[in-house]
């Protein structure tokens, strides 16, 4: 028994932290640069990216024409549409199948409130990584028959956010921030997804083994560039709350 159960161990030890190879995505330069920018309340995390890096006719422009940035997070259904409390919906949550969202916001500094964050960082990917999570978010993203995203409900944003259907199931191996970690997987981050169950430690991977900025990536910190005005909001026309 304790042979059988320490098996067990090591095969779970083995998923969760086995080295994988890192994502074949070019790597972000001083001239192919894009910020995205996570924010975390150290359980949930949600990413905002720039609306210029979706097409023109995306569904989320859309949806939202005027946004400079799109704040996103996806999640277990009957759990975020709670007030986060209930210990039961969040243990059924893990148990699939259980249906997911994502949550949409406009403009995602200014919508990152909600989460009352006390984190964020920027990470840099390039052109392509960013056209490639772009993809990894159209996977999931369920259109109706005129290919309008399906909204569920208002959003946690009064005014600005919508609950949109989404393809997947939502357990304990597939929570919010692992969903995160392999959207960040899909523009170039190598980060480990497996083991990112809460935001804190997902930001720490990212902190660790990506750059935080275009201007990291240039070599300048004085001053934020013009896509990461975008992600968080920061723009010369950003919505506030």
């Amino acid at each position: 028994m304790a042979a059988t159960l320490t098996l067990i161990a090591v095969g779970i030890f083995a998923y969760l932290y086995a080295p994988m190879p890192g994502p074949n995505v070019p790597q972000p330069s001083a001239s192919d640069c894009v910020e995205l920018h996570i924010y975390s309340n150290g359980y949930h995390s949600d990413i905002g990216a720039p609306a210029s890096i979706f097409p023109e006719d995306h569904p989320l422009r859309r949806l939202y024409p005027d946004a400079e940035s799109f704040l996103i997070g996806w999640g277990d259904q009957a759990f975020y549409l709670s007030d986060g409390t209930d210990l039961m919906i969040g243990l059924d949550a893990l148990i699939p199948p259980s249906a997911s969202v994502f949550h949409i916001a406009y403009n995602a500094g200014p919508s990152s409130v909600y989460l009352s964050p006390n984190d964020d960082t920027g990470i840099a990917v390039s052109h392509e990584g960013a056209r490639r999570f772009v993809a990894f978010i159209d996977r999931f993203l369920v259109l109706g028959s005129a290919g309008n995203p399906i909204r569920t409900s208002d959003g946690k944003v009064v005014g600005r956010s919508s609950f949109l259907r989404s393809r997947g199931s939502f357990h304990l191996l597939q929570v919010c921030n692992q969903w995160m970690a392999r959207a960040l997987r899909a523009a170039g981050v190598n980060v480990n997804a497996r083991a990112a169950w809460l935001a804190g430690p997902l930001i720490r991977q990212v902190r660790k083994v990506h750059p935080t900025s275009c201007a990291v990536v240039s070599g300048n910190n004085s001053h934020p560039s013009p896509e990461r005005r975008e992600a968080t909001g920061q723009g010369p026309i950003a919505t506030t709350l």
